[in-house]
């Protein structure tokens, strides 16, 4: 069984508790954030999806993706850019540090989220070094089941885009998916999609250690 996904889960508690925030539209491919900007912000990703990258050069490492509900802080050398119509709403950090110094429980949950954030990073830094491109796959599709509720995985990405977020190159990892489609591990109903068919064989393969 797979756990309801977190789609309309309501804005964090904390949030509340700020003054009114600033509200824009982003259309797909547009940056939310950028690590040139001048000035800090938190903002809520109100409906849409992003993602959050690391850019050099001609190289990409994404980081991780925003959906509604999420949230973000600007001081960081990342970008976010919207994948789908997004809608922000956004705040000076100076008034979360103001929450913060008149009601430190609040803060304390501010924090946290920025927390799962770091946690998410550090474990694509952990798969990049440690695991091997199939276990990256597999932890990826299964992250996936479990956000979006269902065994039937949307991809929010290119299949050239998820193999840059993967470390890999797309020849290697349309290999991997052709591979998994022969074992009847997963299908393909068509390119936008995937349908997991055995999610305990992706169990032992995100389990993979390199070397």
């Amino acid at each position: 069984m797979v756990s309801p996904p977190p789609h309309a889960r309501p804005h964090s508690e904390w949030l509340a508790h700020l003054p009114r925030g600033h509200g824009r539209r982003y259309r797909p491919g547009e940056s939310i954030a950028r690590p040139e900007q001048p000035t800090n912000r938190v903002f809520l990703l109100d409906s849409g999806l992003a993602r959050i990258c690391l850019n050099a050069a001609s190289k990409e490492l994404v980081l991780g993706y925003l959906r509604p509900g999420g949230f973000y802080v600007t001081h960081t050398r990342a970008w976010v850019e919207a994948l789908e119509p997004c809608e922000v709403v956004s705040w000076p950090v100076e008034d979360m540090l103001e929450l913060v110094t008149r009601e430190p429980e609040l803060g304390l949950a501010a924090f946290r989220e920025v927390g799962r954030i770091l946690h998410g990073a550090l474990s694509l830094i952990e798969d990049l070094a440690f695991r091997p491109v199939e276990s990256r796959l597999a932890r990826f599709l299964l992250a996936e089941r479990q956000t979006q509720g269902t065994d039937r995985i949307r991809l929010i990405e290119t299949t050239e885009a998820l193999a840059c977020a993967l470390g890999t190159t797309r020849q290697t990892l349309s290999t991997l998916l052709n591979r998994l489609v022969r074992e009847c591990v997963i299908a393909r109903p068509d390119r936008r999609h995937i349908q997991i068919l055995l999610p305990a064989r992706l169990e032992e393969m995100s389990e993979l250690s390199s070397g």
